[in-house]
């Protein structure tokens, strides 16, 4: 384990054994700057002199795996948990403008007319921009503890083609689904079996539609994926408001996420040496014999060909989350009011210690008993009292930290451990 040193002016140096930084706080010469990852700046000139330390990066769609290295040892070791309910949360936000403009308050104009952000070129969708905000903000914060000399990023390519067809291949290539149809219309009807896929023929009624999931006025597209086959009384009364669709689930959803990712890293000009995946596979398995994960990827992509390097038992979980808590009431009225600001000097996903274990707040009740559990959301505590004794660990930010002591009892398994509460958690 390491503790993080950053000179008196801010800049990074290396990091050191956490007995010397403890002789340096004794004797006033340098002060506590972050507890996790535990950093501590000092309070006078230094030589500043620093090893070249490379910097490794696993690029995903869910999860990023980034780790350092120097000197043939691993520095630093983190995995973060991307943003899943980006879209979902906007399409609430979305439900309860709209419900406000019927009810008697305050006349709030609709505003889609005049968004040019939604209509300028190169825009991405909040939920992809979160994502490549998220390996940005990772790069920034290693760089702000550790003096970089070198990235090297992993950048998967997936084959569209062959997720979608596993049988594809040659000239297969260049023909795609619509080969032999006249149109988009005529292919979807042959691939629904000409039946309404939402009554299966039951209504007799011979006449066929192919409807749009999304519709074309929400800027839905013409892809046979975005089109079901539907009876004329079926697509009347899915119209009237009758019934919903569920949509068809993308196989291929993360792989394109990925895909977007890695256009815009490569544009954005960050400069580091790509990395491919099977040169990260020889080595994490043949190289260094560590089991898959994301953080032990990373560190396979920070190695050169045949460099054996000493691990690190502490890693690093991150979970991003949104900035605040936005519903400020519930119930069928909105008679219930939600606590979202402080209550009893808490936030939620403030990290505390409390006589029931460590962990994040995730439910609070005006009793005093708080609901808490750890950065992947295992339940820890139902029921905590925070009237009684407990103390603040951290507070609520967009990023949650938790670190965790590993030991490789067995391939399939490891232990997560934060304070003195210790759990075994399969892999």
């Amino acid at each position: 384990m390491f503790v993080f040193v950053l000179n008196k002016d801010g800049t990074p140096l290396m990091p050191t054994k956490p007995a010397k930084a403890r002789i340096l706080l004794k004797t006033g010469k340098a002060k506590v700057v972050r507890t996790t990852p535990f950093t501590i700046k000092l309070l006078f000139e230094s030589s500043s002199y620093t090893q070249p330390v490379t910097a490794g990066m696993d690029t995903g769609s869910k999860t990023v795996g980034c780790a350092a290295i120097a000197s043939e040892k691993v520095l630093y070791q983190s995995e973060i948990y991307l943003r899943e309910n980006v879209s979902k949360k906007m399409q609430q936000r979305q439900m309860y403008r709209r419900t406000r403009r019927s009810r008697k308050t305050r006349y709030r104009p609709a505003r889609f007319n005049n968004r040019g952000n939604s209509r300028r070129e190169g825009r991405l969708a909040p939920s992809i921009k979160s994502k490549l905000d998220s390996h940005f903000r990772e790069k920034q914060f290693v760089e702000s503890i550790l003096p970089v000399t070198k990235w090297k990023v992993e950048l998967a390519s997936f084959d569209i083609h062959k997720i979608k067809n596993p049988e594809v291949s040659g000239k297969g290539y260049q023909e795609g689904d619509l080969k032999g149809f006249y149109n988009a219309k005529a292919y979807v009807l042959y691939r629904d079996g000409y039946t309404c896929q939402h009554c299966k023929g039951k209504s007799k009624d011979s006449r066929l539609n192919c409807h749009h999931i999304i519709f074309r006025s929400k800027q839905g597209s013409d892809a046979p994926e975005n089109m079901i086959v539907l009876c004329e009384t079926c697509h009347g009364s899915l119209h009237a408001g009758n019934f919903e669709l569920s949509g068809r689930r993308s196989n291929t959803k993360h792989a394109t996420e990925i895909g977007i990712v890695k256009s815009r890293i490569k544009k954005s000009g960050w400069n580091f040496e790509n990395v491919f995946g099977y040169e990260t596979k020889f080595r994490r398995e043949q190289v260094l014999g560590l089991e898959k994960t994301h953080y032990f990827d990373a560190v396979a992509i920070c190695c050169r060909d045949n460099q054996k390097v000493e691990p690190d038992d502490t890693v690093y979980f991150k979970k991003h989350v949104p900035a605040g808590d936005y519903q400020q009431r519930k119930g069928k009225r909105s008679e219930k009011k939600i606590p979202t600001g402080k209550l009893f000097g808490l936030r939620k996903f403030d990290l505390v210690n409390t006589e029931k274990g460590i962990g994040f707040i995730r439910g609070k009740r005006s009793s005093g008993y708080f609901s808490i559990s750890d950065i992947f959301g295992n339940k820890i505590s139902d029921s905590v009292n925070i009237k009684k004794k407990y103390r603040r660990l951290s507070a609520r930010s967009t990023t949650l930290v938790q670190m965790v002591q590993l030991t490789h009892s067995s391939p399939t398994c490891h232990f997560r451990q934060a304070g003195n509460a210790e759990e075994r958690v399969s892999c």
